[in-house]
């Protein structure tokens, strides 16, 4: 099965060779028993971060009665996926795994996941629609949000006040503020030129989802709209006049960002060790503001590199395993010194010191809880996703050249409808 290369929260938040933990880190961990609450992950262990497994320690600890074995895994997203959906079809695999949201309809679709929207609904006051609609497909829960996602940008409030530019409340204004940017040499943002996630969430953050739940079996196409279209061509033109630096990881633009030339970041919350790691602590002010719509459209904050704690088919203690992920939604230094940002309202969530040099005073923590708690829930990224950016790969190779990347977006929509149309699904839009 073809996967979309989706790192479960950002590149370099995952690693592909965790340290050793309390109860295991092993490609395939197996189930200590049939009633245990087995919990796979992929986040990262690197030294000095707050473990997982300490936490599943002290989870059982206050409650004796339940069997909890955390377990780190080391494998590539595609790798991992795979072996989540071997394990559940042998039934051998974990009560729940954590997993990028982008893959949470297909397994569910698929069968693979567990249907606990009566075990859910006690948390629904807690955690936002936007965030709890990753988990949902077809009026049903199958389980609870790991961290909140927000697209935003990123920018260097230093220089871009040098620059004597503000952060754009509107489309127009962005390219006016990228277009003085670009006359001193600077960039107002790098752009995975790959990932076709990032660019579906700009066009959601613009106003033209790809992707619109209609009703159960039925999807409303965005990618071939007229929206898309102008921010295709928008971006294009941005990046052929220099305002746009591509990139294909964070290594091919270290030295852009480290000698100031990129001034801006249009990325998830995740994204900040490594956007600390390539500017340099202490040199910048970084600051994060949304992303702006179309002129006439309303604003709107989509989800991009989130992930989702999930329960698998056969998990025998569900309700205990919602239990331990809502519980660590309450610990934020969990996550927050990983980058990420916890999906509910967890109390004295704040930024953590390792990214003071970074953002200086800004309690960019707080901000980014704020933009989660406003995440479209209007929008999905269908159960077809990995056919989608499957397909977009060849496009990703346009965008400096003279060929309209806009020109490809039929295609792509066609291979959306026909991908839905296999799994005996319905689409809508051209």
């Amino acid at each position: 099965m073809t996967r979309r290369r989706l790192a479960l929260v950002t590149a370099g938040v995952l690693v592909t060779s965790m340290a050793a933990c309390s109860q295991a880190s092993s490609p395939m961990a197996p189930p200590s028993f049939d009633n245990a609450v087995d919990v796979w992950h992929r986040m990262s262990m690197a030294p000095g971060l707050p473990s997982l497994e300490n936490a599943g320690d002290e989870y059982q600890r206050r409650n004796p009665g339940v069997n909890l074995n955390v377990h780190a895994i080391s494998a590539t997203t595609d790798t991992y996926l795979t072996m989540v959906e071997s394990a559940v079809a042998a039934g051998k695999g974990p009560c729940m795994a954590q997993v990028p949201e982008a893959s949470v309809e297909k397994l569910a679709h698929d069968g693979v996941l567990q249907d606990v929207t009566q075990f859910a609904e006690q948390y629904r006051d807690k955690y936002d629609r936007g965030p709890m609609s990753r988990v949902s497909y077809q009026g049903r829960t199958y389980g609870l949000p790991l961290d909140t996602s927000p697209l935003v940008l990123f920018y260097d409030s230093d220089a871009w006040a040098a620059a004597h530019v503000a952060p754009p409340s509107q489309w127009s204004e962005l390219r006016a503020a990228a277009a003085v940017l670009a006359s001193s040499g600077k960039a107002i943002t790098d752009m995975p030129v790959q990932d076709a996630g990032w660019l579906a969430a700009m066009s959601d953050a613009t106003g033209s989802p790809w992707f619109t739940p209609v009703n159960d079996t039925t999807w409303h196409v965005g990618i071939d709209s007229d929206g898309m279209h102008k921010l295709a061509d928008e971006l294009q033109q941005m990046v052929g006049a220099k305002q746009i630096i591509l990139s294909r990881s964070w290594e091919s633009v270290h030295s852009d960002f480290a000698s100031g030339k990129i001034v801006g970041h249009i990325g998830a919350p995740g994204d900040l060790p490594d956007l600390k790691a390539v500017v340099g602590a202490g040199q910048h002010h970084w600051k994060i503001a949304t992303i702006p719509p179309f002129d006439g459209h309303d604003a709107r904050v989509p989800s991009y590199r989130g992930s989702s704690w999930v329960i698998m088919k056969g998990c025998k203690a569900p309700k205990e395993a919602l239990d331990f992920a809502d519980e660590l939604d309450g610990q934020p230094d969990l996550l927050t010194e990983r980058g990420l940002i916890p999906a509910g309202r967890a109390d004295k969530m704040t930024t953590p010191a390792s990214l003071r040099g970074l953002v200086g005073d800004e309690d960019i923590v707080k901000d980014l809880a704020g933009h989660g708690r406003t995440i479209a829930d209007d929008s999905s990224v269908s159960p077809v996703w990995d056919e989608v950016a499957a397909a977009w790969s060849p496009s990703a190779e346009l965008w400096a050249s003279k060929t309209k990347v806009s020109t490809t977006l039929p295609a792509l929509a066609a291979t959306a409808r026909s991908a839905l149309a296999a799994s005996g699904l319905k689409s809508s839009g051209r």
